[in-house]
């Protein structure tokens, strides 16, 4: 299993779980209700920190700018849906977004959301 060569950033989060115990299947995307860029994102506290309770990662991450970052490699089950069987079975997915409704994502984070998910389409 490989990871997205779109990657212009990485910062494993030490939230997840290794290995992920189901074939990927699907992909969950949410918004991260904020303008930042990937490094951005994949570097706040809650991602950053060990926290079995509170904790949360994604397996990548996408900037307002288009940067696209990993924060859980593809092996690994992320904590990102409050759900631990879709997490298993998902690529997730966080996109910086406004920060009221209705959430707009910039045009280079949804041209760099649809690149990669492309991307793992092909690859999984």
């Amino acid at each position: 299993m490989s990871n997205s060569s779109l990657v212009t950033y990485t910062k494993i989060s030490p939230n997840k779980t290794s290995p992920r115990k189901h074939t990927i299947d699907t992909i969950s995307i949410h918004c991260a209700v904020g303008q930042f860029t990937a490094k951005q994102l994949l570097n706040l506290s809650h991602f950053t920190k060990y926290d079995p309770k509170l904790g949360a990662s994604c397996n990548y991450a996408i900037g307002y700018d288009g940067s696209i970052g990993l924060g859980v490699e593809e092996k690994d089950r992320s904590w990102c849906t409050s759900n631990k069987a879709n997490d298993h079975r998902a690529i997730t997915i966080e996109v910086a977004s406004g920060k009221t409704h209705p959430y707009k994502v910039s045009d280079k984070a949804y041209k760099a959301l649809i690149k990669l998910l492309a991307d793992i389409c092909k690859r999984n």
